[in-house]
């Protein structure tokens, strides 16, 4: 077995990725699945991810079926100070579990319930299966504190996804996104946002 494979393994097996059905409902109302992914909580850059326009920072999880990498989200950082960073959800992999999200482009609001504590509302754009939250000024707080949390139940309409990490499973995930993906650089939340600034040229502090 090569070394990629044994990380694959080993990651796989202290990770999820599928659904599980929501608490009891009325025998009225259909029964809603939460969809789950175990997510690395750092932010990696990758080769194939490096632009000159822009940086790009995912968080992975891994497909337990075909076993491979999924990009759950990403941080856009462009170079533009014009141009707002901003979150990216990817739901393809969701939809295909089952997720009842219908593509469709349009304005959303995302609910976010972040480490199983306090909860938050976030107004976003789809586009098709990509879900878009601008990091402005008036939603900075907001949405650092979902780029920051190891924990976070994500609900747009019907649809439900929780995101959840744990330590062994970021450890073979470095190794395995060094070994499969490229990997340039890895970062907590804090050095993320202060590689960006310096990436748009903005004040570090």
């Amino acid at each position: 077995m090569t070394k990629t494979a044994t990380l694959l393994a080993a990651a796989l097996a202290c990770s999820a990725f599928g659904s599980s059905p929501s608490p009891a409902q009325s025998q009225t109302e259909p029964q809603q699945r939460e969809l789950k992914a175990t997510v690395t909580s750092y932010w990696t850059t990758t080769k194939t991810g490096a632009q000159r326009d822009k940086k790009i920072y995912g968080r992975f999880s891994l497909h337990k079926d075909a076993g491979r990498l999924i990009n759950q989200m990403n941080f856009i950082c462009p170079k533009s100070r014009r141009t707002y960073a901003h979150l990216t959800i990817y739901l393809d992999d969701m939809i295909a579990l089952g997720a009842p999200y219908k593509p469709f482009r349009g304005e959303i609001e995302g609910q976010f319930a972040i480490d199983r504590n306090s909860a938050i509302t976030l107004a976003g754009e789809s586009i098709d299966t990509e879900l878009f939250f601008d990091r402005t000024p008036a939603t900075v707080n907001e949405i650092d504190r979902v780029l920051s949390a190891k924990s976070v139940q994500f609900r747009v309409g019907d649809t439900r996804v929780a995101y959840d990490t744990n330590a062994k499973f970021e450890e073979l995930m470095r190794e395995l996104l060094a070994e499969s993906a490229g990997a340039t650089g890895f970062f907590d939340t804090e050095a993320m946002l202060a590689d960006c600034r310096k990436f748009r040229g903005e004040s570090t502090r």
